[in-house]
């Protein structure tokens, strides 16, 4: 091999040295714990998107035996686009109800219930009260958080979470509601669960985005099928409601996280969509002077012809 020139090699060396260098994202990992509820342990994991100014925050509710890890893809396409997002663990309803037991689906099974929800919703507020406070934690600067500017999203037993703290009514109160979430996105969401939808999902008036796939259904689970997981969407009044049904997506790809399991982790065609539509919802809704005719206006391409997206 011909060895390089004493000019190309400053020449190469100048070039690297003047590049732009790739900042690294911060990540910070923490458990809070809430006094008021008997010491209960809520870990976190915040990302903090480049920059030394107020960014929007977007909370993010794992689904039924999951954890931080659980929206990895979309949580980190929102912190790539200039959010600031949390993610946050629910004890009781999280992977310690299946790791390392004999009957999983028995410990899964169990975490499916009001009182549960209730307690997500606590770790919800509780979490919002933490950014309200500010300070610091580890690296991530929390004075950053703009709490006017505030979205929630989740999958599975997540969505449910979602669309509790979002204004659901449940004996026609909407008892878990915290009015510092501006918008929301629920990924796989489910029906009412003894009321009708519109009783349910009648009264939430933010920005709403339900997304869902034409194989997203667990029937080892419950009997929640792919149509019924459209009904909130159809229940909620009209004003900056949204809906998106992925052809072919099944309930895990819809998590946004890497799964060992084949055909359990979002498809490139998934991942593409979910990300740019969502992070324009985000954008439309949370961050300031943003104004859009139309969601989809700049990224209708990503969508195949079997895919579905509805606007109210």
């Amino acid at each position: 091999m011909r060895s390089l020139s004493a000019a190309a090699t400053v020449a190469i060396v100048a070039a690297t040295l003047s590049a732009p260098a790739i900042a690294t994202p911060v990540v910070c990992n923490a458990v809070w714990t809430d006094a008021a509820r008997s010491g209960r342990a809520v870990p976190v994991r915040i990302r903090m998107p480049e920059g030394s100014g107020r960014a929007p925050v977007i909370l993010f509710s794992h689904g039924l035996g999951g954890d931080l890890d659980a929206g990895t893809d979309w949580v980190t396409a929102w912190n790539e686009a200039g959010f600031m997002t949390v993610n946050i663990q629910h004890a009781g309803s999280d992977s310690a109800i299946w790791k390392g037991r004999m009957r999983p689906m028995q410990g899964l099974r169990g975490a499916m219930n009001g009182e549960q929800l209730q307690a997500r919703a606590g770790d919800v507020h509780f979490v919002l009260d933490q950014l309200y406070k500010g300070g610091r934690e580890g690296a991530c600067d929390l004075g950053r958080a703009d709490t006017g500017r505030v979205g929630m999203a989740g999958h599975s037993f997540g969505a449910q979470t979602t669309l509790a703290m979002s204004g659901a009514r449940y004996g026609g109160e909407a008892i878990m509601r915290d009015p510092r979430i501006k918008a929301a996105i629920a990924l796989s969401p489910q029906p009412a669960q003894g009321q009708d939808d519109r009783s349910a999902f009648g009264g939430i008036s933010i920005p709403f985005f339900s997304i869902t796939g034409t194989r997203d259904e667990l029937p080892f689970l419950n009997k929640v099928t792919p149509q019924d997981r459209t009904r909130p969407f159809a229940a909620m009044p009209v004003g900056n409601k949204y809906l998106l049904v992925l052809d072919g997506a099944n309930h895990m790809m819809l998590g946004g996280q890497s799964m060992r399991m084949p055909g359990m982790s979002p498809n490139a065609h998934v991942v593409d969509a979910v990300t740019r539509l969502t992070t324009a919802f985000w954008r439309t809704y949370l961050m300031p002077g943003s104004n859009r005719p139309s969601l989809i206006a700049n990224d209708r391409h990503v969508l195949s012809k079997k895919d579905q997206f509805e606007e109210k």
